[in-house]
């Protein structure tokens, strides 16, 4: 959650992102993170239509809106890290669009909305799993700030 991120970062857009962004996509074998897979395997994305869809869905909330040399340092990173784990199976174009597309199908935002979890509104986080889970089938790894025990919420 863009706001919640910058909450604690600093983040020099004008305007955040008002729904939910894409911070990575990690694949696993077996339940075990795969990372650090290969090294230096990102190439540069020309396509300007990529980049904004990128810029759109997978923001590097650290850089200026438009930034995109910043932004293809922030997606070599997350390719290089997990992307190249997956490469048999996606490469680096597939990647990407594999994220946006299971973003896409996932809305979190209208997801946690149906079952009243908003924006200024405090809930448990086993509240928030539980919405997740009902649509996804999967309980979601949550990161909170602060002392995530028992409540949390979104700014």
């Amino acid at each position: 959650w863009p706001t919640t991120f910058c909450h604690t970062t600093n983040c020099p857009r004008w305007q955040l992102p008002n729904n939910f962004t894409i911070h990575g996509l990690w694949p696993d074998k077996q339940n075990t993170m795969l990372i650090n897979c290969e090294s230096n395997k990102y190439t540069d994305i020309k396509d300007p239509r990529k980049c904004k869809q990128l810029e759109y869905y997978w923001p590097d909330l650290t850089a200026k809106v438009g930034d995109i040399k910043k932004h293809q340092g922030f997606w070599k990173y997350e390719f290089n890290k997990h992307g190249t784990c997956s490469k048999e199976l996606y490469n680096q174009d597939a990647y990407f669009d594999l994220a946006i597309k299971l973003k896409n199908k996932f809305d979190l935002l209208s997801t946690l909305g149906n079952q009243g979890i908003i924006p200024g509104k405090i809930r448990t986080v086993k509240n928030v799993e539980d919405a997740i889970e009902a649509v996804t089938t999967k309980v979601p790894n949550l990161n909170c700030i602060g002392d995530s025990r028992w409540t949390m919420e979104l700014l």
